[in-house]
């Protein structure tokens, strides 16, 4: 008798037909009557779900397959192109179900054997067919990309096609998600909007780290007809812990890279009116020349503080534009009073080497700016690192998780 992955072993199987044989026999024996003719017929019965002939089977319901008074002895779930699907046995023995997804619009044959206590087999075989989904729903943006190198304060974001507001459908996105690192990191996944769902370690990622992302959606269903697409991959390094301290009322800004004080910078903020963010942020990118236009940030032409400057080593921090640059400008300013439209402005040697050392996903932090204006949890850059622990757990359906272990020659 062959062995089917997963499932006990051939003579596990004929022992446990010996014992219950012997069984009888010594019943018999104690009895003083003849022994019991063994029987030639299996009493074991096999039952499979889904049922023979089925159709349009959702792909994330398992394939169940069941002996009653025997145990599961061979059990294979074949698609049409001759691939088969995962399973495991249940404890006892008497129940095997598949363990992954069925392909969508695939047609199955079902084969099993069980057997009863004598040994002897009893076969089923059945065919099915899965559903064809209406829409694929798949993971349109994926951050960081391959290969990068991020700063401590990085969050992993995948960005999807098709809103999520069914808890339920979250926890299933979420548990197809996975985080592998070179060290165990506490963390979790939660909704910033409907569509975007992003990684938080509790505490920033230490430098150094191997990250490896894994997001395979496929099998989900998202209602309606939708179903998840073929997962999506991405690996990333942590660079140097690089955070970066914005006092505002101090006019400067204090650069710690790997736990040491590299650069004290006279720095302005925001003037009345026009405060810098106060809180968290992360380095969104960084561009070497921008041209900044105060009628993008609802400033008026020809008003007071209109403004259309060359603004050059700019390290980006809003999507609605707050950046630290150089403001040569300013320099009589910076480091005594605030003179910004809410941007971090330094000295163009200074702006250039900030630039230089900091990567995105770099941390900056904005303190004692007398102002009620802070950074936004979401919708403007990366606010998750505003958010307490105990906070960010509740935009989670899942909950905390502890990364995976990377491969040794990862």
């Amino acid at each position: 008798m062959r062995r089917t992955k997963g499932g006990p072993p051939a003579h596990a199987i004929a022992a446990t037909a010996l014992a219950a044989a012997a069984a009888l026999v010594l019943a018999s024996c104690g009895s003083g009557d003849e022994p019991a003719p063994k029987p030639t017929v299996s009493t074991a019965r096999v039952g499979m779900t889904p049922g023979d002939g089925a159709d349009a089977v959702a792909p994330d319901k398992p394939v169940t397959i069941t002996v009653a008074g025997g145990i599961v002895a061979t059990a294979t779930v074949t698609a049409e192109d001759g691939s088969t699907v995962t399973g495991a046995y249940q404890p006892g023995g008497a129940t095997w179900t598949t363990t992954a997804p069925l392909k969508y619009g695939t047609k199955y044959t079902v084969q099993a054997t069980g057997v009863d206590a004598h040994g002897l087999p009893s076969r089923g075989t059945e065919t099915f067919t899965t559903l064809t989904p209406q829409s694929l729903v798949a993971a349109s943006k994926v951050t960081p990309g391959k290969g990068d190198t991020v700063g401590v304060g990085m969050p992993i974001s995948i960005e999807l096609d098709h809103a999520v507001d069914d808890p339920a459908v979250r926890a299933a996105v979420e548990r197809r998600l996975s985080v592998s690192a070179s060290v165990p990191i506490e963390g979790a996944w939660g909704w910033v909007d409907a569509k975007t769902v992003r990684f938080r370690p509790k505490d920033y990622w230490p430098a150094g780290t191997k990250v490896s992302v894994s997001g395979n959606l496929y099998g989900v269903s998202f209602g309606n007809g939708a179903y998840g697409a073929a997962g999506t991959t991405t690996d990333f390094t942590v660079g140097s812990a690089l955070v970066a301290t914005v006092d505002s009322a101090a006019h400067e800004m204090t650069v710690v890279k790997d736990g040491e004080v590299v650069r004290t910078v006279p720095v302005t903020t925001g003037k009345p009116g026009f405060t810098t963010r106060a809180g968290t942020k992360v380095i969104l990118g960084k561009e070497e020349h921008v041209l900044m236009d105060g009628t993008t940030v609802g400033i008026a032409e020809g008003s007071s503080d209109a403004y259309r400057l060359d603004v050059y080593w700019a390290t980006r921090v809003t999507w609605s534009g707050e950046y630290l640059h150089a403001a040569p400008w300013s320099v009589s300013s910076q480091g005594s009073e605030n003179v910004s439209h809410g941007c971090v402005g330094m000295s163009t040697d200074n702006a250039k080497w900030f630039f230089g050392i900091s990567n995105v996903g770099d941390v900056v932090k904005v303190v004692n700016t007398g102002s009620d204006k802070t950074m936004e949890l979401s919708g403007n850059g990366y606010g998750e690192w505003n958010y307490s622990w105990d906070e960010w757990l509740k935009t989670s359906t899942v909950g905390t998780v502890t990364t995976g272990a990377l491969p040794a020659d990862a």
